[in-house]
């Protein structure tokens, strides 16, 4: 079927089911009328291509904890692929080789596409982007999460390596969590480790800045993560 032809009985579906609602319910119909844009939208997308990368492998079974971001099983998410954001794609974000693992449709398999060609992925809460390395500031080209992405960015770059250990005369590894945080102001990464070096990136701040945290109860050694993003938001808004 053509696709304006898709789209249209989609639009028509749409309206004839807001039909048989209230009339008032105009947000039933803004709501049918989007999900109708996004079906038409992924029926113009070819995605052959973005299936077209080498079979994921699975790690060592040995490892009992899993290497991936977040959670296990697959998530439904968005990639920008060469240029082209695609959508409802079952993915899993691979931290110890950096790479994506997307399930191929109606197969078993997953892929690894290219991670060059990526520029940006996210599902549920979460949202990534591939940033070329930076030698000088010690940042590594890889998917960095995006916590922060105002005026001043804040990201994460996960981390987990595998420690092995066989000490007691049988195999056992597991997988050590170390993430690395950047502040990137006016073109600028900043690794940051401590609330000193977050808050001297905003000099003439630092006494609101410390007052904010304590006033919201975060302690930075604690919730380094949720300090850190909270510092620069904050900044922010005194300087918007």
């Amino acid at each position: 079927m053509p696709y304006r032809a898709i789209a249209f009985l989609l639009l028509f579906l749409a309206r004839s089911v807001f039909g048989q609602t209230a009339s008032s319910d105009s947000s039933f119909l803004a709501m049918a009328q989007n999900q109708a844009v996004h079906a038409y939208e992924n029926a113009l997308i070819d995605r052959s291509h973005l299936y077209n990368g080498h079979e994921y492998i699975q790690h060592d079974y040995r490892v009992k904890v899993h290497p991936f971001f977040a959670t296990d099983s697959l998530q439904s998410g968005s990639i920008t692929y060469n240029g082209i954001a695609y959508h409802d794609v079952l993915m899993l974000y691979d931290v110890v080789r950096d790479e994506l693992a997307i399930k191929m449709p109606e197969t078993i398999f997953r892929i690894r596409p290219h991670s060059q060609q990526i520029s940006t992925f996210s599902f549920g809460p979460y949202q990534f982007a591939r940033i070329v390395g930076d030698s000088a500031a010690g940042v590594r080209t890889g998917f960095y999460q995006v916590l922060h992405g105002g005026r001043i960015q804040v990201l994460a770059k996960r981390i987990k390596t595998v420690h092995e250990d066989i000490s007691g005369g049988f195999y056992k590894a597991n997988y050590l969590v170390k993430d690395r945080y950047f502040i990137v102001k006016d073109g600028v990464y900043h690794e940051v480790k401590k609330k000193r070096s977050v808050l001297a990136l905003f000099p003439g701040q630092t006494a609101p800045l410390k007052k904010y945290l304590r006033a919201n109860q975060i302690k930075f050694n604690e919730q380094r993560e949720q300090a850190i993003t909270a510092i620069v938001q904050q900044y922010e808004t005194l300087t918007h």
